[in-house]
Order: structure tokens, then C-alpha cells, then sequence
């Protein structure tokens, strides 16, 4: 069963006009339409917050508005099959976004603070084209390890559960080094630590690897083997797109080892860069659990 095809649970009710024309309702998601999906926990605290908080914000219903994006909520205990497929890990909360054919395309779990939430709505909508680009090359062409390698490393950045694996696999059995550490990476942050490590062992050295084992590290709790990796990774110039998010990891690896004025300088300095990324949107509710550690933050 589609979301597009369900009737929704009112989750707020902000002025359409007010914010964009958008608003997260009940009515059935129009057919043809992208939608982003809120899988709400009721009762709970960190849900409740986000209902009233991150939902509402003006800049979320902005990036929806520009996406082009229907919104809608579902309960989290009653949706508990849809949540498994479309998002995957946590306890049932988190959003996901559907395409116009009701396949789940981009995904995450757990509290979205505002800023974070309005960026990933943001990259969700700039990688439609990609998305769609690499889905075709990947029908054309099955075995290519190079398609799936694409379309792997899309759903990857998207957080994209369904059938990555798979893909990545794919192009590290084709030869792409690289797919063997975005594995590692991908059990990584489905909590799957050891599944991680086992793939991570399979990967050539890079900054990339490098990366990714500092997050590994951070997320085994050891924070300061985790600084020492996730260091070297920023210091070697073949970084490339991973350095925003290394540094968001790195500022709370920092946090977690006691060394708040250090955290907070990296993640101050990630936040500079203003460039409307999903890791500066991450950094402001780093920044904010830092400052307010009540505030509620997510590893």
C-alpha cells in the first residue's frame, strides 16, 4: 500500500497562506505528486516537540513549497510496516520522501531540528534529477557496476535504506573500491557496527575510509581515536564533498570527549559556510544540545 493511497492524520494546521500554500493535512496526497511523510510517535516527548516545532517552522514550509512537495503525517505505532519500509532504523519516528509513484526515495530516522529538516527537504528535491537519472541507467544496464555505484552512493547521501546494499555491493564485486568502505558506512549509521567493520576491512585506503572509520569509531564510543581519524580525514586534500559532514562528526566527537570549546569552534565554523547543507542544519541542533544539553540530539 502506497502513501498516496491512504487517508493522513492532521498533524498541525499553519495558515497555507501564511506559509507557502503548504500544510501538513489529512486529505489524500494528490496523485502524481512527490510527498514528504512524517512518522509521528504521539505521546512521545521529542515527537510532540517536532510536530510543534520543526513541522511549523516557515523555513520548512518554505522548502516544500519550492520543492513542489505534498505533506502529510502518519502514526508511527499504527504505520509501524510503512515506517519499516520506507525508513528503516529507530524506534518509528523520522520523515521520509515518496516519489510520484509512491516509492521511497530519500529517508530519515529520529528528531529533525528545523534547519536540518528545511536542508534535507532542500537536497531531496535538487537530487531528484540525479535520482531519476541513475534509476534509468541502473534499468538499462543491471549489472554495470559503474550505474550502481551511482545509484548506491544517491541513496546512500539520500539515506535510502532500500536496496543500497545491494547496489554497492554490486560495484565493489565490479571493482569500485570505494563501495566498500560507502558499505561500511551505511551499516554505520544503521547502528550495525560489527557488519560495518567487516566491510570497512574490504576497503583500499582513502580519505574516504579514513572518514568513515573515524565515524565508526565514534559511534564504538571511542571519542578520542574517533578525533584522531576524523582529523586526518580533514587534513587530506582528497577529502572532497564528505569534509562538512566529517566536520559535524568530528565537532561532536569533540562534545563527547569533554571538549566543548573545541566542539563548539568547528561546529561554529561549519555553520559560517551558510550553505544551506543538511551537516550546517545539523550543527545548529549540535550547537544548541552543546549549549542546552535538555535540548534532546541524536549520534
Amino acid at each position: 500500500m502506497r502513501a498516496l493511497a491512504l487517508i493522513l492524520l492532521v498533524a498541525c494546521s499553519p495558515s497555507p497562506a501564511a506559509r507557502g500554500g503548504v500544510a501538513w493535512r489529512r486529505e489524500r496526497a494528490a496523485p502524481g505528486r512527490d510527498t514528504i511523510v512524517f512518522f509521528a510517535l504521539p505521546g512521545r516527548d521529542l515527537s510532540e516537540r517536532m510536530e510543534q516545532e520543526a513541522l511549523r517552522d516557515a523555513a520548512v514550509l518554505e522548502a516544500l513549497a519550492r520543492g513542489g512537495f505534498d505533506a502529510v503525517r502518519l502514526d508511527g505505532f499504527a504505520d509501524q510496516r510503512l515506517y519499516a519500509q520506507w525508513i528503516g532504523g529507530g524506534e518509528g519516528m523520522g520523515v521520509c520522501a515518496l516519489d510520484a509513484e509512491g516509492s521511497a526515495v530519500a529517508a530519515r530516522a529520529g528528531l529533525q531540528d528545523a534547519p536540518e529538516l528545511a536542508a534535507w527537504i532542500g537536497f531531496v528535491a535538487a537530487r531528484r534529477p540525479a535520482v531519476a537519472a541513475a534509476r534509468r541507467a541502473v534499468a538499462a544496464a543491471p549489472q554495470d557496476p559503474q550505474a550502481c555505484y551511482r545509484l548506491g552512493l544517491l541513496q546512500l547521501e539520500l539515506g535510502q535504506r532500500s536496496g543500497t546494499e545491494t547496489l554497492l555491493a554490486a560495484a565493489g564485486d565490479g571493482g569500485i573500491a570505494d563501495a566498500w568502505q560507502r558499505l561500511a558506512r551505511l551499516f554505520a549509521l544503521d547502528g550495525q557496527l560489527q557488519r560495518a567493520r567487516e566491510w570497512l576491512q574490504r576497503a583500499e585506503p582513502s580519505a574516504s575510509a579514513t572518514a568513515t572509520d573515524g565515524y565508526l569509531l565514534f559511534k564504538e564510543r571511542h571519542y578520542v581515536d574517533a578525533i584522531g581519524a576524523l582529523d586526518a580525514a580533514l587534513h587530506d586534500r582528497d577529502l572532497g564533498d564528505d569534509r562538512q559532514w566529517v566536520e559535524l562528526c568530528l565537532g561532536k566527537a569533540l562534545h563527547e570527549s569533554g571538549r566543548d570549546k573545541q566542539a563548539i569552534a568547528v561546529l561554529e565554523a561549519l555553520l559560517a559556510e551558510r550553505t544551506g547543507s543538511t551537516s550546517e542544519g545539523a550543527a545548529v541542533a549540535a550547537l544548541a544540545h552543546i549549549r542546552s544539553p535538555d535540548h534532546g540530539h541524536s549520534h
